[in-house]
């Protein structure tokens, strides 16, 4: 135990002493993060769960996330609600993303300032974070989710701590948000790798045995907090629900992996692929250039083994990346659940430190294009929402004059979807397709998130109609009378309740 209160201790005085020495660089980091997310404090819209969440106050406790719901009571200084911390949240969720990045830089090694900063934006500037960092509420808890996974490998070296601070943080991972876990395999991967190419084959798996301890343990207690809480009965079952007992197995893997698919492709093969296509370029440059200067250490007996272990060790950082949803019976392909991208991005990042010679020319010709495209997408993510939020209220006040004449409040069924703002004509699936993942349109079928947004000035009733009751409706749709017509719906009210058709059927 002293020796793991000196380990510690020296950690600390070497992180305060790294903290004085570059208090410059901590600051242009914390400057960048803020400029990185200042469309989305200035688009200044609420986010899919911000909507009911500000008006309601409730945590995170109906989703197992009780860490959460506890960090954001006690920064609201409330029991019962919570506030969103907006802007500032999404300050220093950014920022704290920033650090996540610095983190895993550090912790593998990396010295040189200019690399750490290469390589702690390199995470905060993944396209699929920013609907995390859209979240005025959210954004806090799930960036600390990132955070804690990366902690542990600070101390990766002494494996007591290690395995001590891993059991810690992922059990606080899974308690800020479950979907973070399986990036903690991402970063371990680095190490792994890392171990591997230094032919530290036992280092590596005696590293891979504790971290399997940890995790499990982790998730064991995580599972007990549940029941303790009584919070496992109120979690979504289709959520947590495994598909690998199903008879469809394979078609239900397949139809995930095209969700997965899908979702990635609107990123890679946009003209994200141009900054991305330098980036691979010059990885392959700074490895060739690497072996071709180490050829007789590199090319050995063991090279074959360290070529399977590493082709090994990427394809599970891959399904790790994937994420939980490639399992379940209700996945949820939407941008934060690639959150472990922003980690595997990782590997497009180390071949370039190979070389010192070299590293500063190539880092700043490969990562600037890649940067200021993810600006670019950030830039044009905050226009989007504000375009469309302004556009959206538009709606719905052409919609409740008519509405508002009813002697009570209606309850809403939305039939077709609300079209993309004018103003967003040049965001669109053939330009930025990203963005179309990133702010989806909420007033759309029978997507629950619609009549929240469409009730943003408690204009109808908070009584969601779904499934069953929903079809019915529709399929009676003539026999409620047209209330009002215009180019974007046809409104019809009867009974209580109001149909909003944008296919304008009539």
């Amino acid at each position: 135990m002293k020796n793991i209160v000196d380990c510690s201790t020296n950690f600390t005085n070497e992180v305060r002493g790294f903290i004085i020495k570059n208090q410059t660089s901590i600051l242009s980091l914390a400057i960048f993060s803020v400029l990185y997310v200042l469309p989305l404090i200035l688009a200044n819209t609420y986010y899919i769960d911000d909507m009911n969440r500000t008006v309601r106050g409730y945590a995170w406790d109906h989703d197992g996330r009780f860490v959460s719901s506890l960090f954001m009571h006690l920064l609201s200084f409330h029991q019962d609600i919570v506030f969103s911390f907006y802007p500032y949240s999404i300050m220093i969720s950014s920022f704290i993303l920033s650090v996540t990045g610095f983190t895993i830089t550090y912790s593998l090694g990396v010295r040189r300032k200019y690399l750490l900063f290469y390589g702690s934006i390199l995470l905060a500037t993944c396209p699929f974070l920013l609907e995390i960092l859209a979240y005025r509420f959210d954004c806090l808890p799930i960036s600390l989710s990132l955070f804690c996974i990366a902690v542990p490998f600070l101390f990766f070296d002494n494996k007591k701590i290690f395995f001590f601070t891993s059991l810690l943080s992922i059990f606080v991972c899974f308690g800020l948000y479950q979907t973070t876990a399986l990036s903690y395999w991402i970063v371990f991967g680095l190490f792994f790798l890392k171990l591997i190419w230094h032919t530290k084959y036992k280092a590596a798996f005696i590293s891979v045995f504790i971290g399997v301890i940890a995790f499990v343990l982790a998730f064991i207690f995580y599972k007990i907090s549940l029941n303790l809480l009584d919070l496992t009965d109120i979690m979504e079952p289709q959520r947590g629900e495994f598909i690998f007992g199903d008879e469809n197995f394979s078609n239900l893997i397949e139809e995930r992996y095209n969700g997965m698919r899908n979702l990635v492709n609107a990123l890679l093969l946009s003209s994200y692929k141009y900054p991305l296509y330098l980036l691979v370029g010059f990885n392959i440059i700074s490895l060739f250039i690497y072996i071709n200067h180490r050829s007789k250490a590199i090319i050995n007996q063991q090279l074959f083994v360290k070529l399977l272990l590493t082709s090994i060790t990427i394809v599970i950082m891959l399904i790790c990346t994937a994420g939980i949803n490639m399992f379940v019976y209700e996945p949820r392909w939407v941008p934060r659940a690639m959150i472990g991208s922003s980690v595997l991005m990782y590997l497009l990042f180390f071949p370039l430190t190979l070389n010192l010679k070299w590293s500063k020319s190539f880092s700043f010709i490969s990562f600037a294009p890649v940067l200021l495209y993810s600006f670019l997408i950030s830039s044009q993510f905050g226009i989007y929402l504000k375009n469309q939020d302004e556009f959206s209220d538009y709606i719905i006040h052409l919609a409740s004059k008519k509405m508002l004449e009813s002697d009570s409040k209606l309850k809403l069924v939305i039939k077709g979807g609300l079209p993309a703002a004018y103003r967003n004509s040049t965001v669109n699936y053939t330009t930025l397709p990203i963005i179309n993942h990133l702010a989806p349109v909420y007033e759309s079928n029978g997507w629950y998130w619609g009549n929240a947004r469409f009730n943003k000035y408690d204009n109808i009733s908070s009584e969601y109609i779904s499934a069953q009751e929903r079809e019915t409706i529709l399929k009676n749709l003539k026999e409620y009378p047209i209330v009002d017509k215009n180019i974007y719906y046809i409104l019809r009210i009867q009974s209580g309740i109001a149909i909003i058709d944008f296919e304008k059927e009539e």
